[in-house]
């Protein structure tokens, strides 16, 4: 779903309809937003909506252990747990041909690269995906370092953990920026969800501004 095709706008127009309804209750204007962004991104990225959704289980669960940990030696474990995971997500899905090309040519062996999220799509599903192929994940980078941003933010104090995992999955997913960035730092996003809802004209001109100016540019 590109933003400069109708597709986009028809859904647009439609999120924006029900938003007028809603927006003044934060509870369901996140989850709103939060329903809409994963529409956008199973549309965008097909099966690759099953990692956006790891991620935010993952890493809405380790922001919670890592505010409630009292030794600092926890805390830690939990922030390194969550570059891990996100990283090595990252890294397999970036570098895996690289990785496999290095082993082959250094023991001389004929590995190839398998596709392990089609493979497991496939076998669950009964669908038909290559599993020859690993290809990248729409967004995958900016996400991920969102994730990230998140752990670290909490271990450092400054935002506290998400009240659920709705609003969690809403920072994380959010459509305007989850395929094409930036990347947006839990610290500036979190706060904003519980926010009293407020939009002076000379902001929603600029905004207007700045879409039309994009779109122009694309």
């Amino acid at each position: 779903m590109l933003f400069t095709r109708l597709p986009f706008w028809i859904f647009f127009t439609i999120l924006l309809a029900f938003y007028s309804i809603l927006y003044r209750r934060n509870v369901l204007r996140n989850a709103y937003l939060f329903i809409f962004s994963l529409f956008f991104y199973w549309k965008s990225g097909g099966h690759f909506f099953t990692i956006l959704v790891f991620s935010t289980i993952v890493d809405y669960t380790l922001g919670q252990l890592i505010y409630s940990s009292r030794p600092e030696w926890k805390k830690k474990l939990f922030v390194g747990l969550s570059v891990f995971v996100n990283l090595s997500l990252l890294a397999y899905f970036k570098y895996a041909y690289f990785f496999i090309d290095v082993v082959n040519d250094i023991f001389g062996s004929n590995y190839q690269v398998v596709d392990l999220l089609a493979l497991w799509t496939n076998q669950i599903t009964g669908s038909s995906f290559n599993v020859t192929n690993i290809i990248l994940p729409v967004g995958i980078s900016f996400f991920t370092f969102q994730t990230i941003s998140y752990s670290v933010d909490v271990y450092r104090g400054k935002v506290k953990p998400v009240k659920n995992i709705v609003d969690f999955g809403f920072y994380v997913s959010f459509f305007p920026q989850l395929v094409a960035g930036p990347i947006v730092r839990a610290a500036e996003f979190v706060p904003q969800l519980y926010k009293k809802y407020q939009l002076k004209k000379a902001e929603f001109g600029k905004a207007l501004f700045l879409i039309l100016n994009g779109l122009l540019k694309k």
